[in-house]
C-alpha cells in the first residue's frame, strides 16, 4: 500500500483567510470628495460642503457670465482704410456687445480705432487712434474692448447687462438588490462574515460605483413614455465641451492645455486621469509631483502638479480605462460641482425586502441622487488621442 499523502486526507482544514479580497474603494475618488469634502478628516465629522439637499427630483441653477470683451471680425471684410473711419462687421450676434465710445483695440494688427456708431453687426469707428494709414483685411481677426471713452458733459451711455439662465439637473435612481437564503446566512464557514454581511460590503462598493460611473459617463435626460418619469444625470465627460484638447503628447501640450483648463473658475482643480495618462506624466513630471498629506487625502493618493498657470491635483481613476478613457485626464473645478441628492433618498440600505414567507433575506441599496455641474467652461478634457 502507497504511503499515505495529503491527497487522501479527509475533512482537511484549509488555510483560508478570514476575509474574502474585494477591489478597492479608491474606485469611486469623486464620490469620495463630494462626499467628504468640509469633514474632519480624524473624526469625519461634520457638513459635507459638496454635498446638499434637494426638495425635487429636477433640481435648478442659475447660470450667468461677464459681459463679453473679445469678439471676432466677419469674413470677407477686406479694403478698409484704417485712416477714413472704416466700417466693418463682427461675427453675426456678437454687435449686440458694442456701442458708441467703446475702445477696438486689434491684438494681432496693433490697431485701435473708437466705435462711433452700432447697427446690428455693423461696427463705424474712428480713423485708427494711433496714427496708422492704408489699405488691410481685417476679415477674422480678434478684436478687443479695451475700455471706453467718453465725451466731456456727455449722458450715460447704453445700459447692457448678461441674462441669467436656469439650468436643470436630475436626480437619477440607482438600485443594488442582494439578498442570500437563510440556510446560507446561518451556515459557518472559515471566513469571518456571515454570507449576508459579505454580500452587503460588496453590494455597498458596486453601488456607489455605479454611482461614480453615471457622474463620469453619464447624460442628462427624462423619459416620460412610460408610467413614470425615468431621469438620468448629467455626466462630466458628456458635458464638457469648450476646453477639450486631443493629442496631448508632451510636457509643452499638456502646459499649453492647462493654460486653457485654468482659464476660468478656480486656479487650483483636480484631474482624474486613466492610467496611460498618469503614465505619461510620470514620465517628465517626477520632480514636479508632490504626493499630499493623508490628512487631505479623504483616503486617496493624490499628487500636486504646480504649473504657472495654477495647481493641479492628480489622482488615478480605475474607472478611466481601455483605448479611449484610459489615455484621459479629466480636469474638474470642484467647487462647481455638487453632489445632489431628494430629501430622505441619499444612499441607504433597505432591510426585508423579501416577499413574506420567502425563507431568504433581501436587502438592497437604494440612492436618488445627481451630479450638479456648474459654468461649463470652468472645466476641461486632454487626452493622449483622440478624443
Amino acid at each position: 500500500m502507497p504511503t499515505r499523502d495529503t491527497s487522501n486526507v479527509a475533512g482537511r482544514k484549509y488555510d483560508v483567510a478570514d476575509v474574502v479580497s474585494l477591489l478597492n474603494v479608491d474606485r469611486y475618488p469623486l464620490l469620495g470628495i463630494l462626499t467628504n469634502a468640509g469633514k474632519d478628516p480624524v473624526s469625519k465629522k461634520g457638513k459635507a460642503l459638496k454635498k446638499s439637499e434637494t426638495s425635487d427630483p429636477e433640481f435648478k441653477w442659475f447660470e450667468d457670465t461677464f459681459g463679453t470683451r473679445e469678439l471676432t471680425v466677419a469674413a470677407s471684410q477686406t479694403g478698409k482704410n484704417v485712416a477714413a473711419a472704416p466700417t466693418f462687421a463682427v461675427t453675426a450676434g456678437q454687435g449686440v456687445n458694442l456701442q458708441a465710445g467703446d475702445i477696438l483695440h486689434f491684438p494681432g494688427a496693433k490697431y485701435t480705432f473708437r466705435v462711433t456708431a452700432v447697427s446690428t453687426d455693423a461696427v463705424t469707428v474712428t480713423n485708427e487712434l494711433g496714427g496708422a494709414t492704408g489699405t488691410v483685411d481685417l476679415s477674422g481677426l480678434a478684436v478687443w474692448i479695451v475700455g471706453n471713452a467718453n465725451q466731456e458733459g456727455a449722458g450715460l451711455r447704453d445700459l447692457k447687462s448678461t441674462i441669467a439662465v436656469e439650468k436643470v439637473g436630475y436626480c437619477q435612481i440607482f438600485r443594488k438588490p442582494f439578498g442570500v437564503t437563510e440556510t446560507s446566512k446561518n451556515t459557518t464557514t472559515f471566513i469571518k462574515e456571515n454570507d449576508l454581511d459579505y454580500q452587503r460590503r460588496k453590494a455597498g462598493i458596486e453601488h456607489m460605483v455605479d454611482i461614480e460611473r453615471a457622474f463620469f459617463f453619464g447624460e442628462k435626460s427624462k423619459d416620460t413614455t412610460g408610467a413614470h418619469p425615468v431621469r438620468t444625470t448629467m455626466g462630466i465627460i458628456n458635458t464638457i465641451s469648450t476646453y477639450a484638447t486631443a493629442n496631448v503628447d508632451t510636457e509643452d501640450e499638456f502646459e499649453a492645455f492647462l493654460e486653457t483648463a485654468m482659464l476660468n473658475g478656480n486656479t487650483e482643480k483636480y484631474a482624474f486621469c486613466g492610467a496611460a495618462f498618469i503614465s505619461l506624466i510620470s514620465v517628465w513630471a517626477k520632480n514636479k509631483l508632490q504626493l499630499m498629506p493623508k490628512t487631505e487625502t479623504y483616503g486617496m493618493k493624490i499628487y500636486t502638479y504646480e504649473s504657472p498657470h495654477g495647481t493641479l491635483y492628480l489622482i488615478k481613476h480605475d474607472l478611466l480605462k481601455g483605448s479611449v478613457y484610459g489615455n484621459y485626464c479629466t480636469v474638474v473645478d470642484m467647487e462647481k460641482l455638487s453632489y445632489r441628492y431628494l430629501s430622505a433618498r441619499d444612499t441607504r440600505l433597505l432591510t426585508d425586502r423579501q416577499n413574506n414567507g420567502d425563507d431568504e433575506k433581501i436587502e438592497e441599496y437604494l440612492s436618488e441622487v445627481g451630479l450638479q455641474m456648474e459654468q461649463e467652461s470652468c472645466h476641461a478634457i486632454a487626452s493622449k488621442g483622440a478624443l
